[in-house]
This record gives structure tokens, sequence and C-alpha cells, in this order.
């Protein structure tokens, strides 16, 4: 060690010659991975196996600790809650498109019809194949009635 030392330090100061050489992260081909299924809200666990089908070959304690770093990086924006008082109003919402497949392959398109009261946050969801204006009347119909009335405001 101190023949390697001295013969680097030929070519090389001190300082130079000192730098241990550094091997490359097994978890460097896949940060881009990770950091994509970690903003899907997906789980360390998850994404271990996930990267293991990829061909990562480190450790999970590597991917638990590089995806702490990216969380700590990523401030949550704060949100503005609005509250109101009781009957004021109501949010409606659509999930659009929704992709089933039956165990004989056959693949359904469903929508999720949602309805959220302002002020309880009471929910009434309804499963529809389209999202045409007789589906939303009628499922604004079943919502008002499961709720017992209509908000003066309906958001959509």
């Amino acid at each position: 060690t101190v023949k390697r030392y001295y013969d680097l330090g030929k070519e090389k100061t001190l300082e130079e010659a000192s730098k241990r050489r550094v091997p490359p992260s097994l978890i460097e081909n896949y940060k881009s991975i990770i950091e994509d299924k970690l903003k899907l809200g997906c789980s360390v666990r998850s994404i271990y196996y996930f990267i293991q089908l990829k061909g990562y070959q480190g450790s999970y304690t590597t991917v638990k600790r590089y995806a702490r770093l990216i969380r700590e990086s990523c401030k949550h924006k704060a949100t503005i809650r609005i509250e109101t008082t009781p009957g004021l109003s109501a949010q409606v919402d659509w999930k659009e498109n929704l992709k089933l497949i039956s165990r004989n392959g056959e693949v359904f398109t469903i929508n999720i019809f949602l309805y959220i009261l302002g002020y309880s946050r009471m929910k009434y969801l309804q499963l529809t194949v389209d999202r045409l204006q007789p589906t939303l009347f009628e499922c604004l119909n079943h919502a008002f009635e499961k709720f017992g009335g209509v908000p003066e405001v309906n958001l959509v």
C-alpha cells in the first residue's frame, strides 16, 4: 500500500492518489423506474419486486434508501380545503373508461359516477356503461333520492 501510494505519487498528487475508486451503484440504471413508480403511489416493496423482474441484482435496503431520498426531496404542496354549510353544495365527478377483463378474457369498459356532499363528504357511487346525458340525469336522481334532497349548488 505504501509502495502503491509512492508510485501513484509520481503520477498524481497525494490527494488524487488517495481517492478511492467508487464502483457504480447497482441501482443507477433503475432510478428513473423507481421515481416513476413512486409518483404513481406504488409501495417500495412492489417497486423492488418489479425491478427485480427487470434484472436488478441489488438489495431491498438499497431501494428503500433511495426511495426515502426521493420522498424527502419531493415536498407535498399544501391543499386548501373549502368548508361548506350543510345542504350548500355537492360535487359530481366521473372516473372514465375503466377496463375490466373477465375470466374468459372479455374486456368491459365501465365508468363510475361519483357524487360527494360538500359538508359531510358522504359519497354516492354508481357504475355505468356510458356517460350520456340521460345516464347523468339518472345517476343524479339516484343520488338525490339516496341523500333525501338536492343541494343548492352542484359542482361539476
